[in-house]
């Protein structure tokens, strides 16, 4: 008989949905409940049963003047989870743009995950101000549905189970996609047509509202194809500021509401994912999503290593060598969100507490 462990689900749920950046989204409660509650618990579930081979992508661009790079929050998680999954016989690869694959390859480096784990995957021709960047419009999308194409028919595309955002940007909402989501009342278009006008609609936006599709290359494509061919795929996205992937299995008017920074409604992304776990920092997510699946695999040594230190050596090498700033300072330094590293990790610290893989 196959050992299932008890996993105090609800517990780490809460843990790492403490919102010290007062976001919104991640102690949100609507009906009251927390948004996608349960939806940590069934995602590890699911890749614990069907894994076989996963794609994750991450990398949200800080745009600072001239400077462009990409922040701490979504790279160390994305590794974090690689290595699991790697660890319990799951082919992992991790895919992001230019401005994030050199913290992938700093951070593969760091833990001798093999390069050739990351793929890159392509801007559109242009600098990012040319429509080909800026616009998501189909004409525009040739390199991406491209680069999709050959990915899904690639040898791991035709393995592919499971597909894992974890703090990667996504565009907001159309009227159509506003149209298209299940929800039990009628649909807000009235408040939606005054408070997203057309110009802010399938844009990129950081959590201050600015546009920032220029600088994201078209990953949310690869969702858009799983859902328009029903592709036998799962999807997860793991989200704390309601701009990420993932944050379109909420609805729009629920989102708005959940979004405590920023322009709310204007920065909603519209595309789902099957799955959606929310964090005060995407990072936690993954966190706990890495810890419970070696919990569930019955092998829980394999992530008594995988603690405080190490992650924090991850993210300095990642700031030294990788050129990753804080997200919300904006600055190259050791921080997530604006979280000193003490303060951070002790998240980590709880969660592997709470599924008892704390080193001994």
């Amino acid at each position: 008989m196959t050992h299932t462990p008890e996993i105090p689900w609800s517990a780490i749920q809460d843990l790492i949905r403490r919102d010290p950046g007062r976001r919104g989204i991640a102690g949100f409660l609507h009906a009251g409940e927390p948004l996608c509650n349960g939806h940590l618990e069934a995602a590890v579930r699911h890749l614990s049963q069907h894994a076989k081979a996963v794609a994750i992508v991450t990398g949200f661009p800080i745009v600072d003047g001239m400077s462009v790079a990409a922040e701490t929050d979504g790279p160390p998680g994305a590794l974090y989870l690689a290595r699991a999954l790697l660890a319990l016989g799951v082919e992992v690869t991790l895919i992001s743009d230019a401005y994030a694959v050199p913290l992938l390859e700093a951070g593969c480096d760091q833990w001798r995950l093999p390069r050739s784990t990351i793929r890159e995957f392509p801007f559109e021709v242009g600098d990012p101000t040319s429509a080909a960047r800026v616009s998501y419009a189909s004409r525009y999308n040739v390199r991406s549905n491209d680069w999709i194409e050959a990915f899904l028919a690639s040898p791991f595309g035709q393995r592919l189970t499971h597909v894992v955002a974890i703090e990667r940007p996504g565009p907001s909402h159309t009227v159509e996609s506003l149209g298209s989501q299940p929800r039990a009342g009628d649909i807000p278009s009235e408040l939606f047509e005054c408070e997203v006008p057309p110009q802010e609609r399938d844009v990129c936006h950081n959590i201050r509202g600015i546009h920032i599709n220029g600088y994201t290359a078209k990953t949310h494509r690869l969702f858009e194809v799983i859902a328009e061919r029903k592709l036998p795929i799962t999807t997860i996205g793991m989200a704390d500021g309601g701009n990420e992937l993932g944050m379109g299995s909420v609805p729009w008017e629920v989102l708005r509401e959940a979004i405590a920074l920023g322009p709310s409604g204007r920065v909603a992304c519209r595309i789902a994912a099957d799955h959606t776990i929310l964090a005060g920092v995407s990072n936690w997510a993954a966190y706990a999503v890495a810890t419970t699946l070696c919990l569930l695999a019955d092998q829980p040594a394999l992530a008594r290593p995988w603690g405080i230190e190490p992650q924090r050596a991850l993210i300095e090498t990642l700031v030294r060598e990788g050129g990753a700033v804080d997200g919300v300072s904006r600055r190259r330094e050791a921080t997530v969100d604006g979280l000193p590293l003490e303060t951070y990790l002790q998240i980590l610290a709880g969660v592997r507490q709470l599924c008892g893989v704390e080193e001994k």
